[in-house]
């Protein structure tokens, strides 16, 4: 081999063999109580460059949207593409493509492909709307275009994702983080997997009766006619029994692209397969602390905590699952 494409060689090697820096949230053991400490601080999705609120752009996203596109075609549309790079504040975002939600996919695209070319707030636009749109054909094209991994603003968005109470919002958050490989956010996806919520009523939720009917005579009516006369029998029912009544109940939703989002995740980052820990949060906790944490401290080159000498089972944000889970269907509630 050539001696310059031997450098060559050499130095892309060592570039790609490079290891990431590892986020910090994998080198620190999940709490035994409490909630989880974010993987990085929200207040990255705050600009710092004194933008200007939402509503002040509102009527101008409108207009703009009027003037540019709907029934036009031509220049002015491509005009109107052109002009994206003039929407630069953060603050803009959100409400430009709320404006743009009947447009054509041309002009959706191009505006997803200016917010990619917007820094790490605009990678973060990008998440947002890959976990919170209704559409499934925007969501792919808006992660597409996030880069790999993810940066922090990615990182803070998902984890905002993980924590809503909207099931298919934080399920949603936990498969963009498998597409983006944002490990940071793994102790999150250990507890956004299952959540459980708690049914109540002002009145029964079900009721299931159990017992026998025995019918009596109850009375007799005369019945009299020609020189006759009879009793009419009035027949009564008597019921015995047990009856339940359901008044709460807990319902478990198990959101099924975050917990193959976190087996996927950990399985290529450990190098073991995590699949056996199923969907019990006790024994991922356990898992994290005691062989996870400390095979990312000796990557990082840092001394190995000691692990718990009696693991407990960690007050997650949501109630834990019964044992049961680890049988639960591959598809949420």
């Amino acid at each position: 081999m050539p001696t310059s494409l031997l450098i060559l060689w050499l130095v892309c090697a060592t570039q790609s063999s490079s290891p990431h820096p590892t986020p910090p949230a994998l080198l620190r053991e999940i709490p035994a109580t409490g909630g989880i400490p974010p993987a990085v601080d929200p207040s990255i999705l705050i600009p710092n460059n004194g933008s200007g609120s939402a509503q002040s752009y509102e009527q101008s996203a409108k207009d703009f949207v009027r003037m540019n596109f709907g029934i036009r075609r031509g220049a002015v549309r491509e005009e109107g593409i052109a002009q994206f790079k003039r929407w630069k504040d953060p603050a803009s975002w959100q409400v430009l493509w709320d404006a743009m939600k009947r447009e054509k996919d041309d002009v959706r695209l191009a505006y997803l492909d200016h917010l990619a070319s917007q820094g790490g707030l605009g990678q973060a636009m990008l998440a947002k709307i890959a976990i919170r749109s209704d559409e499934a054909e925007m969501r792919h094209e808006a992660s597409r275009r996030i880069h790999r991994p993810a940066c922090d603003e990615v990182v803070a968005m998902i984890e905002l994702g993980l924590r809503d109470d909207r099931h298919a919002v934080a399920n949603q958050a936990g498969l963009l983080a498998g597409k983006v490989d944002a490990f940071a956010v793994i102790p999150s996806l250990i507890f956004a997997q299952v959540a459980a919520d708690e049914k109540k009523t002002d009145g029964d939720l079900a009721w299931i009766a159990i017992g026998t009917r025995t019918n009596y005579i109850a009375n007799v009516v005369p019945v009299v006619g020609d020189r006759t006369g009879a009793f009419q029998p009035i027949v009564g029912s008597l019921q015995t029994g047990v009856l339940m009544r359901v008044q709460d109940a807990m319902v478990y939703t198990y959101r099924s692209d975050a917990h193959h989002s976190l087996v996927a995740l950990t399985t290529r980052d450990f190098g073991q397969s995590t699949v056996d820990n199923g969907w019990d949060m006790k024994r991922w906790w356990t898992w994290f602390n005691t062989e996870y944490v400390p095979y990312k401290q000796a990557q990082a080159g840092l001394p190995a905590a000691q692990p718990p000498a009696s693991p407990v089972s960690p007050r997650s944000p949501v109630p834990q699952p019964p044992d049961s889970t680890a049988t639960a269907p591959e598809s949420p509630t």
